[in-house]
């Protein structure tokens, strides 16, 4: 018994197509052997019962379905294992055919026309199984479609945003593809939803054959701390960059010199060193598009988009350079005098004291020379 499933397994790992037909034959002794019985009841009832032949031969045809049936279940996941495409994509076209040659038995030996009282409840059964397995023959078009255009292959990154679907792919079929979530879950769905709805595949991005994975980021500046530049925040500001970038940083030299002057607002100023920066990051793309943009004001504030392509496409490291353009941001903020927007939480308001005074309250923050908050 242990040399019969070795041999059957060692031909299944076989990369010859034939030899993994025969293991899964082999390993499947049983519906071999009803298979056999099957053929060999057939030759008999051809020989000994001739008006019983037609039953005979929908019966073997019927076995033999099966058995392909069973035998492509099992090379299926070596298939998909291995990322053989081309073998997932015969192997169920080899499926489907043997189902179309079982019904053209079947019709051929009941002989069937359209005088014929049965052909009614024959148009009937086939309408009500069509609609029953809608779903089904959808799912059947949509796999080869997705096939003959290569839009799916195993180890695929998906999402469809309509399912919420999203993760690997890890197995193909007429009717179903199978995924592994980010949570290392698995889900199946239907086939025919990646051909009826809209599904995003992000393999390319992931292989590095683009310019790089979006990163599309908006912070909300309050508009309370915009104002107009003056001499000696411009001559702070400059010293603040000098000393985080360093002196031989030719671009934020060139930024500081020509660029930073007295009148300008500081979000404008704010905007420009922005774009700078991102434009010499080492893992930022100028390519397809770098934008840092306001967008259309809101009750909150003007929201500052950032729209770039970070060239790390693995998650990983995607997020690693994300999060430290994010905290840059962030840090510069505080040295164009600028400051996010936040709604105010229960702390703040159980911390509010309203206090009847003279002198006018000062809301904005005292920066040192050094762009520290005091």
């Amino acid at each position: 018994m242990n040399d019969h499933n070795t041999l059957s397994s060692n031909w299944m790992a076989s990369k010859k197509w034939y030899l993994e037909i025969a293991g899964a034959l082999l390993l499947s002794k049983i519906k071999t052997s009803v298979l056999l019985l099957a053929i060999a009841i057939f030759v008999v009832a051809c020989i000994f019962f001739p008006l019983g032949r037609s039953y005979f031969v929908i019966a073997a045809a019927t076995m033999v379905v099966v058995i392909v049936w069973h035998t492509i279940r099992q090379l299926m996941p070596i298939y998909c294992l291995r990322k053989e495409e081309t073998r997932i994509t015969w192997s169920q076209i080899t499926l489907l055919a043997s189902f179309g040659c079982w019904l053209l038995v079947v019709l051929r030996i009941l002989n069937i026309n359209k005088d014929d009282p049965s052909y009614i409840l024959l148009t009937v059964s086939g309408a009500v199984l069509g609609w029953i397995f809608q779903d089904t023959i959808k799912s059947v078009v949509a796999f080869f479609y997705l096939r003959a255009n290569n839009l799916l292959r195993i180890g695929d990154w998906i999402e469809v945003p309509g399912h919420s679907i999203g993760g690997i792919v890890k197995g193909i079929s007429l009717t179903t593809v199978t995924i592994e979530n980010w949570d290392t879950t698995t889900s199946a769905f239907p086939t025919y939803i990646l051909h009826s709805e809209h599904f995003k595949n992000y393999q390319k991005m992931m292989e590095g054959r683009t310019h790089g994975r979006q990163m599309l980021k908006t912070f909300i500046i309050d508009t309370g701390w915009i104002h107009t530049m003056q001499e000696e925040e411009v001559q702070r500001l400059r010293t603040v960059v000098n000393d985080f970038h360093g002196h031989n940083d030719g671009y934020q030299e060139f930024f500081i010199t020509h660029k930073a002057k007295a009148g300008m607002l500081n979000i404008e100023l704010f905007r420009l060193y922005l774009y700078h920066w991102l434009m010499h990051h080492p893992h930022v793309s100028q390519e397809p598009r770098l934008l840092v943009r306001w967008l259309e004001q809101k009750p909150e504030g003007l929201p500052l988009q950032i729209y770039a392509f970070i060239v790390d496409s693995q998650l990983a490291s995607f997020e690693w350079q994300q999060s430290q353009i994010i905290e840059h941001i962030i840090r510069a903020m505080a040295w164009f005098d600028l400051q996010l927007y936040q709604t105010a939480s229960g702390y703040d308001a159980s911390n509010g004291n309203i206090t009847i005074v003279e002198k006018q309250a000062n809301y904005r923050r005292n920066i040192k020379e050094n762009g520290e908050i005091l």
